[in-house]
């Protein structure tokens, strides 16, 4: 985000001058806090120029399109600034360290959204919050807030880091219209064609080009999200602020172990810390125009009829360990979506993996602002509609009695997926893409008691306890789910659904700016969160049989994949989705 005119941030000289305050953090007063350049990465400020980031002064005037995010067409008194807090961001003889809760103070309006617990000594960010800063004297004199932010270490000797942001907005002057369009352009060369891109969107008349995925590349081409650590939020199962961000189990009700750092999954209650290594590649063919900006994606599969390297156990000769008929049908060989194995920590300990079983799709949008509507709620019904999917037709088969061995027991209901709330997404770049997944849970005879060793598969002999196909739909705006009786037999759930208390649903994760989905920034600084709510039909071998889960995954910002991957999805659709 380009900004107006900008002060110097403040010195050293005067950050200096209150390592004695810091000094009174301290646990017993008996030592005194560090506070200098090895800890100035600790905490930050991130949607806001370099020379800011770690403190300073941002000037910016009523409905400047370049600094004001409030999007409004003309002066209302007020400058939105997007920002964001994040930790651990080492640079020259800073390293990260593990932190406690980060302590924000200030009078902005929206100050007080951006806290968060960092997540171990990793690099983290918390949620991106619209502060607002008003004008004075019925708006006609500027308007000044500060927001001050302290991270101090959990270990000792204590390291602390202190910034402090004025944010400043200036009246539009009389009778002067707001600007249309920014001057900074970014110029990117492919080959011999130059583009130029201008956001926001260039004035009637010039030609509008979308946002890039990467700065400085073309739309078109391969890319890789890379799954990372996240801030804490309360999970699922919470009696309290579920998905909310928390420093403690305190914060989401006193339920215990419902406070935990991204990404986690929950399904029918239980919580399972998932994976940091996730991977989706991706190849945009074409960009799409302006001002839709909604690029198709396609994430390469390969041969998705080739042995599945990752269970053997299902390729025996006449399925003797009672593996769903896509577990014996094969697996992709160059899967774009990967998941390392990771561990359950039910029925004494499990084995988790996913597979990727055909090529999947979705879009990347890059309008700016945003104008698109990525969304995602699935309405789930457990009874059978037949082979063509729809209800009240001659296919139907016999009602199942609304019980675990009766309409739970099988692998047939029906899912409908819905696209999109009505409103805009928050202002980035937005990720929505769905791979056909096969997870499997078994448990594991190589890994020692407790664990699941990296790269387990399942294999001949072992015990399988599910095994379920999951179509997915990862989403950076927000997501939705719910059991809900489609066809009048008075049955949508039968089985363990979302979690104890709230079975059927509905779950909703929210994008931003309250929830923990939320897009890539335009610059690339900050990658997406990413959220998936989904119901499974997880069929008679399953405990647990309709189940209901919730996954957030924090990402990286997006990165090029050279050479490209070639990639071109159909995905033809089946039931129950």
């Amino acid at each position: 985000m380009a900004y107006g005119h900008r002060q110097v941030r403040e010195t050293r000289s005067r950050r200096a001058a209150i390592v004695a305050l810091a000094a009174t953090l301290v646990a017993g007063g008996s030592s005194r806090a560090v506070m200098d350049a090895t800890t100035e990465c600790l905490i930050g400020f991130s949607g806001v120029p370099d020379a800011d980031k770690n403190g300073g002064t941002i000037t910016c005037t009523d409905c400047d399109p370049a600094c004001d995010d409030d999007g409004a067409g003309t002066a209302n008194g007020s400058c939105l600034f997007n920002l964001q807090l994040c930790a651990n961001r080492a640079e020259g003889a800073c390293t990260g360290t593990a932190l406690k809760r980060v302590k924000v103070k200030g009078k902005c309006q929206g100050t007080s959204s951006l806290g968060f617990s960092p997540s171990g000594e990793a690099s983290s960010c918390g949620p991106m919050s619209g502060v607002l800063a008003k004008l004075k004297k019925r708006g006609t004199k500027p308007g000044k807030c500060k927001i001050v932010v302290m991270a101090r270490s959990s270990a000792k000797p204590r390291k602390v880091d202190k910034d402090t942001l004025t944010l400043v907005c200036n009246p539009r002057p009389s009778g002067q219209a707001c600007p249309t369009t920014s001057t900074t352009t970014t110029t990117i060369v492919s080959g011999t064609t130059t583009t130029t891109l201008m956001c926001p969107p260039p004035a009637t008349g010039e030609v509008s080009q979308c946002a890039p995925i990467v700065v400085g590349q073309p739309i078109a081409g391969t890319y890789k999200l890379q799954g990372t650590t996240g801030e804490m939020r309360c999970t699922t199962n919470s009696a309290a602020n579920r998905f909310a961000a928390c420093a403690s189990d305190t914060d989401c009700g006193g339920t215990t172990g419902a406070c935990m750092p991204l990404p986690w999954v929950t399904a029918d209650g239980q919580v399972m810390p998932f994976p940091t290594g996730v991977q989706t590649t991706f190849t945009v063919n074409g960009a799409d125009a302006f001002p839709k900006c909604e690029h198709a994606a396609c994430v390469p599969c390969g041969n998705p009829n080739a042995p599945c390297a990752g269970i053997p156990g299902c390729e025996v000769a006449d399925n003797p360990n009672g593996c769903v008929p896509r577990g014996t049908q094969g697996c992709c060989d160059q899967p774009g979506f990967l998941v390392p194995t990771f561990f359950v920590n039910i029925i004494g300990g499990l084995c988790s993996r996913v597979d990727q079983i055909g090529c999947g799709t979705g879009v990347v949008n890059t309008s700016n602002p945003q104008t698109g509507d990525n969304n995602v709620d699935k309405k789930a019904d457990t009874s059978d509609p037949g082979p063509d999917c729809v209800y009240g037709t001659a296919d139907d088969p016999a009602v199942k009695p609304c019980t675990p061995a009766g309409a739970g027991a099988d692998y047939n209901g029906k899912i409908v997926e819905t696209i999109g709330n009505g409103s805009p997404d928050a202002d980035g770049i937005h990720f929505r893409l769905v791979t056909p997944e096969l997870s499997t849970t078994w448990t594991d005879g190589q890994s020692p008691p407790g664990t699941c060793a990296n790269g387990s598969t399942f294999d001949d002999g072992e015990l399988l306890v599910s095994q379920i196909v999951i179509k997915a739909v990862p989403t950076s705006a927000g997501a939705s789910g719910s059991f809900v009786d489609m066809n009048g037999d008075g049955c949508a759930l039968a089985g363990s659904g979302f979690a104890p208390g709230l079975a059927a649903g509905p779950v909703t994760v929210p994008g931003a700016p309250a929830g923990p989905a939320r897009p890539q920034s335009y610059d690339g600084t900050t990658g997406a969160v990413t959220t998936a709510v989904s119901e499974v039909f997880s069929g008679p071998s399953s405990p647990i049989h309709d189940i209901g889960f919730v996954a957030i995954t924090p990402n990286m910002p997006a990165a090029v994949v050279a050479p490209p991957v070639a990639c071109c999805c159909s995905v033809t659709a089946g039931c129950p989705e």
